[in-house]
């Protein structure tokens, strides 16, 4: 064979192996993935409820508790309830402020005290009450009803606790702002009570058929009308009201009449 034909010869051989075919795999198919949804958007905790409030304990002058006592809360959230056999009365979910607490039962000499309570955390009060007197035996049907001597002297109620009273921070605590009216208890003891009374609106006529009542003013101006007299008032007036006398007060001006007000004569519990 000539060179060129031998040289075509392997072209076509080499060529021939070249284009072999290989086998081809099969190709998965695609397949889409599920859409995916965004995350639920996370609710906020509730808010935790608050726990301001007043825990009262309540027992006699032996420590023993007392059941049955009827309180009533009066302030920012007013609240009422009784104690229950351990002398206990809780209030929950109060604002924050001061309030004024009254005890009453028939078992009991009625009671009033201010109680602060804060922001965030439970105020405990224990309250020490006098037990009422029993009440008076009948005679019996068969004898005769003999007269009962006029009392000697006028009931007495229960000594209080001493005390010193700024009215200054009294004021700044439970300033009258824009309210008709507003009483603070300074001090109650036997047959004395003592209130700061500040006036925006006129205080209506009132009348101790047994109790002297003697007023000062610490502030403001107004008048005051006793007997159907009126007669001007002034900062550091003071005024004396003997019993079963009629009177009121009002203010002039734009400021608050603000008076500290002294009544004797019946027991502290029982002054309205």
């Amino acid at each position: 064979m000539r060179l060129s034909t031998l040289l075509c010869f392997s072209l076509v051989f080499m060529t021939g192996t070249s284009f072999a075919q290989t086998p081809r795999t099969a190709t998965p198919p695609q397949t889409t993935p599920p859409p995916q949804t965004a995350p639920a958007a996370r609710r906020p905790a509730p808010a935790p409820a608050s726990r301001s409030g007043i825990a009262i304990t309540v027992t006699d002058a032996r420590g023993l508790p007392i059941p049955g006592v009827r309180i009533t809360i009066a302030g920012p959230s007013d609240r009422n309830g009784e104690t229950d056999g351990s002398g206990q009365a809780n209030f929950v979910g109060m604002q924050p402020g001061t309030y004024r607490a009254r005890f009453d039962g028939d078992k009991i000499v009625s009671f009033e005290r201010e109680v602060l309570v804060r922001a965030g955390q439970p105020t405990g009060v224990d309250v020490t009450l006098n037990l009422a007197p029993p009440p008076p035996e009948a005679p019996p049907l068969s004898a005769p009803v003999a007269e009962q001597p006029p009392p000697s002297s006028a009931p007495v109620g229960p000594i209080g606790q001493p005390a010193i009273t700024s009215i200054l921070d009294v004021l700044d605590k439970q300033f009258i702002g824009k309210a008709p009216r507003r009483d603070t208890l300074l001090a109650c003891s036997g047959n004395t009570r003592t209130m700061l009374i500040q006036l925006n609106d006129p205080l209506p006529e009132r009348l101790y058929e047994a109790a002297d009542a003697e007023y000062y003013v610490v502030g403001g101006e107004g008048t005051a009308r006793i007997a159907g007299r009126e007669m001007p008032l002034v900062t550091s007036s003071a005024v004396s009201i003997p019993r079963g006398t009629r009177h009121s007060f009002a203010k002039k001006g734009n400021r608050p009449l603000i008076l500290l007000a002294v009544l004797g004569g019946e027991p502290c519990e029982q002054a309205k």
